[in-house]
């Protein structure tokens, strides 16, 4: 689940366009969705997993301080 949700965030955020890529194609960084992907996936996916792991383990402590009380 913490590598699913930033894998799905990266195609999700890839798919959004630059405005710039209409106008003026590859000068602007990439403008093609898998090239989007290669760039940005990897800081996505290394900080979404960190992120996500990191919220679902703080959940999971509170279920369980709660559960023992």
């Amino acid at each position: 689940m913490a590598v699913a949700i930033p894998m799905l965030a990266t195609l999700a955020f890839a798919a959004i366009g630059h405005p710039e890529c209409a106008t003026i194609p590859e000068d602007v960084g990439p403008c093609g969705y898998w090239a989007r992907v290669a760039e940005y996936g990897p800081f996505i996916m290394l900080w979404g997993t960190v992120v996500t792991a990191g919220f679902g383990t703080t959940v999971w402590l509170v279920v369980v301080a709660a559960l023992r009380e």
